[in-house]
């Protein structure tokens, strides 16, 4: 399944280095998210060790920031 997300959101998430493929069930293997705040802001549950522009450290616990990851969780609870 290929998951729609807003072209203006895909725009927003300029700096992805992992080619959307959060986007594909085939290759997406994300971080879990816990709960998203207003925005784009999500705390993680369970954090992937792989290096990504949109995750950052908060406190004892990481967020992530990325406009797509954020998209995917409010419209398709992954």
């Amino acid at each position: 399944m290929f998951y729609q997300i807003s072209e203006e959101t895909i725009n927003k998430t300029n700096r992805c280095n992992h080619k959307f493929k959060c986007l594909n069930d085939d290759n997406r293997d994300v971080c879990v998210v816990h709960i998203c705040l207003g925005g784009n802001g999500c705390f993680l549950r369970t954090v992937k060790p792989d290096y990504c522009t949109y995750k950052k450290t908060f406190g004892g616990s990481y967020v992530c920031h990325c406009p797509t990851r954020h998209d995917l969780f409010k419209k398709y609870n992954i």
